[in-house]
């Protein structure tokens, strides 16, 4: 898929599986949650997403685009 879109992956899909395999099962990620992982380290996600108002406005759009597909999501 990314490299149908961009015409080069960033990783191996070896790679890409080590690390969610990581962040779903090792005991040093335990209780970690709410952070945001780039590939096996922890980083900064894209600007927009300490953005309340960006963050509001795609929940809208997901709702619209998703209707009742979304009622069983906790809202934060």
């Amino acid at each position: 898929m990314v490299r149908g879109t961009f015409g080069y992956a960033m990783s191996t899909v070896e790679e890409g599986a080590e690390a969610v395999v990581r962040l779903a099962a090792s005991p040093e990620l335990e209780g970690i949650t709410g952070r945001y992982f780039d590939g096996k380290r922890e980083a900064r996600a894209n600007r927009q997403a300490y953005d309340a108002e960006a963050r509001r406005k795609l929940w809208v759009l997901s709702e619209e685009l998703c209707g009742r597909m979304l009622e069983s999501v906790v809202r934060r």
